[in-house]
């Protein structure tokens, strides 16, 4: 479905949904009702596109959409007895879009569904790849009794086992907190590079982009960008699958989204969680960063 734009605009941005949290044993579940709830609220900013334009206030520009299309594929197809048979669903249904030439952006679900997706970019691109990763946890873990292999908090270090996500390109963004000391060990050993959330405090949310951009595109790498929205502080983000004090603002997140959404090649946004949430805020705050996202890669005047 056409959200706005043409249908013959060459540039193409397209939105799916996989509403699964299957694999959310440690943290809250009903991040699967997330895409629905996000659309509901997404459709408060499309409804501000008239005329084939839209006025992007924080850029001072118009955005134009006479070359620029969002569509919405719909929802991955859920398989709740078998949680390997649904990613794979994902990876297929990432790889078509990829192979559209379309600017992907995934909503989650808990996140280990960002695996699939990271499979079928792999697959998809040649040479060097990189990841940016916005999140209160570091997902490294190899694999659990309780989660297995294929968790939400193991996807990013199955990634690295793929062959050209290069740890070094690695740029985990907003992390935090208290960790395992294996966790110290491979993160030391690996070479990832790390801006938490007190740096991006004190550099703002812009620089911070800058800083991950340079590191996770070095050698002219491919980009992925995840974004856990417990990356957020639970004061802005109160529908996530877990709490972790001082975490992100909105403002921070929202200006990272901006400065990162042109130059990298796909992006997800996970582990909102509507059943938690309050009014809708979190949900909402998904939407805005859609819509930045958008803009950062529609043209303007």
């Amino acid at each position: 479905m056409l959200l706005f734009g043409t249908a013959s605009a060459g540039r193409r941005i397209g939105l799916f949904g996989i509403p699964y949290d299957t694999s959310a044993s440690l943290g809250r579940p009903g991040a699967r009702y997330a895409p629905a709830r996000i659309r509901e609220a997404l459709r408060w900013n499309c409804h501000r596109v008239r005329d084939g334009a839209f006025f992007d206030v924080e850029a001072r520009r118009l955005v134009r959409c006479d070359d620029v299309a969002l569509w919405d594929y719909g929802d991955v197809f859920v398989s709740g007895h078998d949680h390997l048979a649904t990613l794979d669903r994902a990876r297929g249904q990432m790889a078509e879009l990829l192979e559209t030439g379309a600017f992907p952006i995934v909503l989650g679900g808990d996140h280990s569904v960002s695996l699939p997706l990271l499979q079928a970019f792999h697959d998809h691109h040649d040479g060097p790849l990189g990841i940016i990763q916005l999140d209160a946890h570091l997902d490294l873990v190899d694999e659990t009794l309780s989660q297995g292999r294929y968790s939400g908090s193991s996807q990013i270090r199955r990634a690295l086992e793929m062959g050209r996500y290069d740890a070094t390109r690695l740029v985990q963004v907003g992390v935090r907190g208290f960790n395992y000391p294996d966790q110290y060990e491979y993160v030391v050993q690996q070479g990832i590079h790390h801006i938490t959330a007190v740096q991006v405090h004190e550099t703002g949310g812009r620089r911070a982009a800058e800083a991950a951009l340079e590191t996770a595109g070095a050698g002219g790498a491919h980009v992925f960008a995840t974004l856990d929205i417990d990356c957020l502080d639970p004061a802005f983000a109160p529908g996530a699958g877990a709490d972790e004090p001082g975490g992100l603002t909105s403002a921070q997140v929202l200006a990272f989204v901006r400065q990162i959404a042109a130059r990298v090649e796909a992006l997800d946004i996970v582990e909102v969680n509507p059943l938690v949430d309050r009014r809708d805020t979190t949900s909402a705050l998904a939407a805005q960063l859609i819509f930045t996202a958008v803009a950062a890669r529609a043209g303007g005047d």
